[in-house]
Order: C-alpha cells, then structure tokens, then sequence
C-alpha cells in the first residue's frame, strides 16, 4: 500500500507538470479533426493521472483513520514545518519580513490548499463515518452507493453549487472515497476471488471514458467526482491486495510523500517549476520534453520527499510524548 501512496504522489506530479504547470489547465478544446501529437499525448496522461487525489483517499479509507491528538498536531507540525521556513527563505531573497506574515503561516490547515482541508475535516468527521460502517458493515454498501449516485446526479449532472460539490473538491466528495475504501475492506476476499488483470483492463477501460466525456464536451469530464474517475482509481488499488509484503525503503520513501503534495504548490516554488517546465517545453520536441520532465518529476519528487521525511522525524519527536499524556482526550478508536 505504501508503493501504491509512491504511485499516488508521482499521479500528482504528473498531471500538475503535463497541465497546470504548463498554462494548460483546463485543457484547451480538442480538435478532432487535427489530432496532433501534443494535445493527444496531453490528454491521455491528463485522464491517466487525473485519479490521484481519489488514489490517495482511497488508502485512508482502506487503512481507516482513527482519531487522535496526536494526529492532528503531528499533522499541523508537519504543515508548519514546510509552510515557516519558506516564509523566512522569503524573507531572506525579498529582505522584507512582516510578524504578521509569520504569524499567518501559522495557520497552518487554513493556509493550506483544498486537500488539507478537506483531509484535516474527514480526520475530525472519522469517528462518525466508522460507527456507521463498524455498525451496517457490507450492508452499508447499498447506503454509499445511494451516496455515490446523489453525488453524481446533483454535482455532475444537475451541478447545484448551493449543495457545495465543487466537482470532487470537497468534503462531501472525501466522505465518499473514504466510505468507497472503507466497503472494498468488506468485501476483499470477493474481489480477490477475480482475476487481478481484471482490473487492469478496467483502468484503461476507465481512462478511455475520461478521455470520451472531454472529447464529447461533459463539463464535469475532470471531476474527482466522475464515476468513471472513481472506478478508474478503484481499479488501480485493486490489484494491490492480491500481493503482500513488506520494504522498508519503500516505507521509507512514503512517509515523506506528503511533503511533496505540498511543496510542489506552495506559491514561489510552482512559480519556479511553472518556467521549468513551460522553458523545456517551449525549446524541445514533445517527446524530448516528456523525458526531460519525467528527469525534472524524479528529482522533485526526492528533493521533496527526503524533506518531507525529515519534518517526519522532527515532528514525531516533538509530538512524542502527546500520545500518553493525551490518551483519553479527543481519541478515538
């Protein structure tokens, strides 16, 4: 599951690089009558790649959070420990610093993008959605399936804004996944009993729907909350649970791969990753650009990750002893 959490960060990566980094996003109309090399390749790894925030949410919801303190602070010391030293490297490059301006990095959830915030708002609404699941077990199915659909008919298809869908970028969306993984857990010695290239057939099935809402106009085609983006990164862990064992460098490398969901968006550095990318763009052939920015995702993805193990490491020292001291406050199993 760990190597699957790798697989989930580099998916982020990917399509940031392939779109947003480039001033693509959203995606310009596809011409289909003139299907060039670049916007047909930019396309399929946009579909590809698009799953990895449902990736990511599906490993919570598989492995369940269960609410602590603890967690919570780790995760705010985790956040603070990237967000304030940027601030005083640009204090340092602008020679300009502001009390004010550090004091608001401390707010570390607020300041942060959607994920974080919708991630920090599931980890709270946890214990609930466990007593639900915990109590119906497999007969909640049928519950998140009516859950899915509503979610499909009034954010996709009817999209009312007043519901607060925001096409997948949203709460309601996160308690979803999170349900979605929490039934596969149920129902793992059903599915093990199909064979696992199933789905990855499933995947490229999936992918290729992405790929047909854009070309036929659905302006809900990119949304977390497409059912064929659900099923495409359902299709993806899948296949996981088939093979067990354990790595520690693999461990290793995913305890730090929040760290790269983060940095990569924080403003100076995706202005930074934002002229990379778009110069090797901009001066090679498509297929040149693709392995010089695959050379440019590895390296930060490393650089990103190693730091992101050291905050790891900082912040569970500093929250070491909060576990005990805060056992029967705000901890739930």
């Amino acid at each position: 599951m760990e190597l699957y959490r790798i697989i989930a960060t580099f998916a982020v990566l990917i399509i940031h690089f392939n779109v947003w980094f480039v001033g693509d996003w959203p995606l310009p109309d596809y011409d289909i009558s003139n299907p060039t090399l670049f916007r047909t390749s930019q396309l399929i790894i946009t579909a590809a790649s698009i799953i990895c925030v449902n990736m990511f949410l599906i490993i919570s919801g598989y492995f369940g959070i269960r609410l602590k303190l603890s967690s919570v602070l780790r995760l705010c010391m985790f956040i603070a420990l990237i967000h304030v030293p940027l601030y005083f490297a640009k204090c340092i490059t602008e020679r300009d610093f502001n009390i004010l301006a550090l004091f608001d990095r401390l707010y570390v959830i607020s300041n942060s993008g959607y994920f974080i915030q919708c991630y920090f708002m599931l980890m709270i609404l946890s214990p609930v959605i466990n007593a639900f699941i915990e109590t119906y077990r497999r007969s909640c199915l049928k519950w998140v399936l009516l859950f899915w659909g509503l979610e499909f008919w009034f954010g996709c298809i009817m999209d009312v804004e007043e519901l607060g869908y925001r096409g997948g970028h949203s709460v309601i969306h996160f308690v979803l996944m999170y349900m979605i993984a929490r039934c596969i857990r149920f129902y793992e010695d059903d599915i093990k009993k199909i064979k696992p290239w199933i789905w990855g057939v499933g995947y490229v099935f999936f992918t290729g729907i992405i790929v047909l809402t854009y070309i036929l106009g659905f302006k809900w085609c990119w949304d977390f909350s497409n059912p064929a983006q659900i099923l495409s990164s359902v299709c993806t862990f899948l296949p996981f649970l088939y093979v067990t064992y354990y790595n520690k460098a693999i461990n290793w490398i995913a305890s730090g791969t929040l760290a790269v969901y983060i940095l990569h968006v924080t403003i100076r550095i995706r202005s930074i990753l934002g002229h990379i990318d778009k110069h090797i763009l901009d001066t090679n052939s498509y297929p040149m650009y693709l392995v010089q920015i695959l050379g440019v995702i590895i390296i930060v993805f490393l650089v990103s990750d190693l730091y992101g193990i050291i905050c790891n490491y900082i912040s569970n020292r500093i929250i070491k002893g909060v576990d005990e001291k805060t056992k029967n406050i705000f901890n739930f199993k």
